[in-house]
């Protein structure tokens, strides 16, 4: 799967694609990043390969953890989990 999509001429990068650039900035292993995101190594990891959307949940620790705010991360493109 694509981390991007094209429309009329822009670019729209999906989440992970940034949240991949935070990971290796940190110098944390994805596994260590996504202890202290507290989630699953396999869920980051779906995360970042556009697999997966980015939830508020992992938004709101995101946030916390790089020091930014929530409305900050929602320029990048947040989802809220699907109800069945």
């Amino acid at each position: 799967m694509n981390n991007y999509i094209e429309y009329n001429d822009k670019i729209a990068f999906h989440p992970g694609y940034y949240i991949k650039e935070i990971v290796d900035e940190s110098g944390l292993t994805q596994e260590d990043f996504a202890k202290r995101l507290d989630t699953t190594p396999k869920n980051l990891s779906l995360l970042i390969r556009g697999e997966q959307s980015l939830s508020i949940d992992i938004a709101m620790k995101l946030s916390r953890m790089i020091g930014t705010t929530v409305s900050y991360l929602s320029l990048i493109h947040i989802s809220e989990p699907t109800r069945h």
